[in-house]
């Protein structure tokens, strides 16, 4: 039986709703997406403007090339959810991505371990993690390095994605390791709500490296693993 269609009066109505609700909250978040990239094609125009009359050209020069790193990070992030694709190339693009918004100041090692596709939406859910793992590592690890260092490794075995952000800087304070201490920061919150997301477990632990933060979650058809 289509519960949808055949189902009864008030289930049809609440899935009608919903299917309404999430129309809507679709077309809200493409408004979002085409806001932010003509909000951001204005910065970088402005940018250049200013380039013309200043006399500290380059300054203007790293800030468009910022600006535009930070869109092609969006555009990469901004994937269609229903779609397949290669899990190692996405990485790769993201972290030479963030490697240029940051201005190269920090050496970037990507590894990938075999080809293997999965969908968009938890391609896009790594990505986020990705994102925030070398963000948190250069606000926080990373400071006072002259060049640190950030490798990114997935690889996928048996049915199970590991994803491996490491960088080279100081320590991660120990104290918030444990899975059972409250977690202040926003960026961490919001990593291990995508590793719930994603049935699978995220830890930050030490390395001889340096600090180590490791996701792993189990895959499903499609995909070669």
């Amino acid at each position: 039986m289509n519960v949808a269609s055949d189902g009864p009066p008030e289930l049809r109505r609440e899935i009608a709703s919903l299917r309404a609700q999430l129309a809507a909250s679709q077309q809200r978040y493409k408004e979002i997406c085409h806001r932010i990239r003509n909000e951001l094609q204005v910065l970088s125009a402005l940018f250049a403007a200013q380039r013309r009359q200043c006399g500290h050209p380059v300054q203007c020069d790293i800030c468009v090339s910022r600006i535009c790193a930070t869109a092609a990070l969006h555009g990469a992030l901004d994937t269609n959810e229903h779609e397949i694709c290669s899990l190692g190339s996405f990485v790769r693009l993201l972290a030479e991505t963030l490697h240029s918004a940051f201005d190269s100041r920090y050496e970037s090692i990507v590894t990938i371990d075999g080809d293997f596709e999965i969908d968009c939406a938890r391609a896009k859910s790594v990505g986020l993690v990705v994102v925030e793992a070398t963000v948190n590592a250069l606000k926080y690890a990373l400071v006072g390095f002259e060049k640190g260092r950030i490798e990114t490794r997935v690889r996928c075995f048996r049915g199970e994605v590991e994803l491996v952000v490491e960088n080279n800087g100081a320590p991660f304070p120990l104290k918030t390791l444990s899975q059972s201490t409250k977690i202040s920061g926003k960026g961490l919150t919001l990593m291990h709500d995508i590793a719930s997301h994603l049935d699978g477990a995220l830890e930050i632990t030490p390395s001889p490296m340096g600090t180590a933060l490791r996701l792993t979650f189990r895959v499903a058809v499609p995909q070669r693993c």
